[in-house]
């Protein structure tokens, strides 16, 4: 496999890297190797991509969702905040990098597997099962002013 940046991944592994160096609590990344890397950063960005995203894409021809056209309100900054450059925003990034982490974290994730845990008092014995979520909420939280429903499911009723 082969990582390229701005075709099938929104960062290298050198930028992912750079990122784990200060996070607390990344031995799943730091232990992993560069082709594993390379996979979590591509897998992630194939995920990524499925989110439903505020604006359009920067160009028609591209073939990740960002860079995009969208006008979004950064509870962070406290004012609205216009994107239309070339660059993929720092939150999307962070976002990809914790989805990234959180693929090598988990085994089974893409598989639906899930983990069994066994807890037992006396002769008395219950299987867990435990799903994680495909898309953990740290990432969820970072993008969410990018998402077209801000991460807020929206209904109606009719009378």
């Amino acid at each position: 496999m082969s990582l390229k940046k701005g075709i099938n991944s929104y960062a290298t592994v050198a930028e992912a890297d750079a990122y784990f160096e200060d996070r607390l609590d990344a031995a799943a990344w730091s232990l992993a190797s560069e082709e594993q890397r390379e996979m979590a950063l591509v897998t992630a960005t194939t995920i990524i991509d499925t989110m439903r995203w505020l604006g359009y894409v920067k160009d028609s021809e591209q073939r990740l969702a960002f860079p995009r056209v969208v006008k979004y309100f950064d509870d962070k900054l406290g004012m609205e905040v216009q994107l239309d450059s070339m660059e993929v925003p720092e939150r999307i990034l962070v976002g990809l990098f914790e989805q990234a982490y959180h693929l090598l974290n988990t085994e089974g994730i893409l598989d639906e597997v899930g983990s069994l845990d066994s807890l037992g008092v006396g002769t008395i014995s219950i299987d867990i099962k435990r799903e994680a979520a495909l898309i953990p909420p740290i990432v969820r939280k970072v993008v969410k002013p990018l998402l077209r429903t801000a991460g807020v499911l929206t209904w109606w009723r009719a009378n």
